[in-house]
């Protein structure tokens, strides 16, 4: 349950704390005292979006905190623990920092998370039913939804097989939408992937290929260069017999000679001989490389022809599949595995609607085993709405849930409809024809009473749900308000004083102008504050005997029949 309760600097209130109790919890205050206000600052805490509008003027940030006893706190935990986060064996505290600059902070325990997970954690904590919730009871999804909480959780395994199947058929749906192609585009995209695939295959391109090729280009086209470098070097080291011109290996020779009687002399000398034999050897080792490369050397125009068209050729495909070789024979492989997509489309079409088929047609079984399970427990939500609705002062009421089958979806085939009677003789029409707001507000109550059976969350909040009711009817809701409090934390914003005086806590909340400035304050009434308070909620601003004695029967009454409960 909702234990403490802080919120600092939001709308009308600069700071305020509550600390609430079991049972039903009741606020009460004039109109625009910002009763409502508070229960704002609850929903956003809770995950609801936020805006710097709701920041009170002139500060920079507003602060929201609640502290909980979860009666869940075991699921509670096993999620925080998963997420990486501290968990307290009894108690949850979360807040939310709603900032100018739009930087908020969210924290579980005191630890930053994401808005989601505050959400993901509120499902087992706070249940808020406000006016606009009225609203909800004409809808035919919330109308669904609602009786899907009266099932609780026998419906769960059905459900998320029926969100699995669904899924699934979608995702197929989507592969069946890729591959409905137009014939002719699908002929024309056939025939340019082959020609593209031939024409990469054709080239026969090999790794390295085009490196090797610009090498052997810019030797080609400086061949005359390279001839004559090489015979110039040639010549220099062996010399011309036919022009009589010595080479340098010669005069090396003749300076071998030289040295060779004299090296025994001097160990310098016999180390400069030794030097100028390794530079011989040397260069009559590069002489044989220099002669072989120049024999190979011919200039072969076929051949520069060959290498350049070679050239053009992969520059050709460069443009076309990549830059690099192996860049095109990637794309070759992309364009192999989407012809062969298209050339087997016609054998995955059937394959995937065959499986689809399949897959429908498990998704109906659940859905309809679904749907018997709906119906079955609609009939025994009918008895005891009437049931609930006769204690609300609505005993003649007749309530039926029609079905009709919907398209496949998310929720199986089910589209329910609430359909109402009101008064003996009357046929049944849609609540949105025909209810009133009194009607969808006892309704509603009615339904939450049901589902705080089976619910998993341990805080109910009503919102002024009295809206349109008054007199005996006022004291069944005050009633019922009351015995739900006995299986759950309740939180109650109301104008009703049979409501209030039922209260197991109560709470006055009220607007001051303090210094030109609003404040919204909140405080706990003792029994005298409380029968006070009542006698306002009868009687007015005024206060006199006799809606003191009133409001002071009304607490006696109250006590006395809680006691019965």
């Amino acid at each position: 349950m909702l234990v403490d309760f802080r919120v600092k600097n939001f709308a009308l209130i600069d700071e305020l704390e509550i600390n609430f109790a079991e049972g039903l919890n009741v606020l009460t205050g004039e109109t625009g005292a910002g009763k409502s206000i508070i229960i704002g600052a609850l929903d956003i805490l809770l995950g609801a979006r936020a805006s710097t509008d709701l920041i009170r003027k002139g500060k920079e940030s507003a602060y929201i905190e609640a502290a909980f006893e979860p009666k869940r706190i075991d699921l509670i935990n096993e999620y925080l623990e998963q997420a990486g986060i501290e968990a307290d064996p009894d108690l949850l505290i979360l807040s939310r920092e709603i900032r100018q600059n739009g930087n908020n902070r969210n924290r579980i325990n005191g630890q930053l998370v994401t808005a989601s997970m505050i959400k993901d954690v509120s499902k087992y904590l706070v249940d808020i039913h406000g006016q606009h919730e009225h609203q909800r009871l004409l809808d035919s999804s919330s109308q669904l939804a609602l009786l899907d909480e009266f099932i609780g959780q026998d419906k769960e395994e059905l459900l998320q097989r029926i969100k699995e199947l669904y899924l699934e058929q979608n995702r197929i749906d989507e592969e069946l939408a890729a591959l409905d192609i137009d014939e002719g585009e699908k002929a024309r995209e056939i025939d340019l992937l082959k020609y593209q695939i031939q024409e990469i295959e054709d080239a026969a391109l090999k790794d390295n290929e085009l490196e090797e090729l610009e090498q052997e280009l810019k030797i080609l086209t400086n061949l005359e260069d390279i001839n004559d470098i090489v015979a110039r070097m040639y010549t220099g080291l062996q010399g011309d017999d036919y022009s009589n011109i010595e080479g340098i290996m010669s005069q090396i020779v003749s300076f071998l000679k030289d040295l060779e009687d004299l090296k025994d002399l001097d160990g310098e000398l016999a180390n400069f001989y030794n030097i100028l034999n390794d530079i011989y050897y040397q260069m009559e080792e590069l002489s044989f490389s220099l002669n072989n490369y120049h024999e190979k050397l011919e200039f072969d125009p076929e051949k520069l022809e060959r290498v350049e068209k070679r050239l053009s050729l992969i520059t050709s495909l460069q443009r076309k599949y990549g830059q690099t070789i192996e860049e095109i024979k990637n794309y070759q492989q992309e364009m192999e595995k989407r012809l062969e997509f298209l050339l087997a489309q016609d054998k995955l079409l059937a394959e995937l609607t065959e499986r689809k088929e399949r897959i429908l047609e498990e998704y109906y079984h659940y859905a309809r085993k679904l749907s018997e399970l709906r119906k079955n427990k609609a009939l025994a939500l009918e008895d005891v709405i009437a049931n609930e609705l006769a204690d609300l002062a609505m005993n003649n009421t007749i309530f039926k849930i029609v079905f009709t089958e919907k398209a496949p979806s998310i929720d199986g085939i089910d589209k329910v409809e609430f359909l109402i009677a009101p008064n003996p003789g009357e046929d049944l029409k849609p609540l949105a024809r025909i209810a009133s707001g009194g009607e969808l507000s006892r309704i509603m109550l009615a339904l939450k009473t049901i589902i705080a059976h089976v619910d998993q969350v341990d805080t109910l909040i009503f919102d002024e749900v009295d809206t349109g009711v008054g007199g005996k009817v006022a004291q069944k809701m005050a009633e019922k308000l009351a015995r739900i409090g006995k299986q759950r934390q309740v939180l109650c914003i109301t104008h009703l004083p049979q409501i209030a005086s039922m209260a197991d806590r109560h709470f006055f909340i009220e607007k001051k102008q303090e210094e030109n400035r609003t404040y919204t304050r909140i405080y706990y009434l003792d029994n005298d504050e409380r029968k006070a308070e009542i006698a306002r909620m009868l009687g007015g601003v005024e206060l006199t005997d006799t809606t003191i004695r009133h409001a002071e029967e009304m607490l006696v009454m109250a006590e006395a029949r809680k006691r019965e409960f």
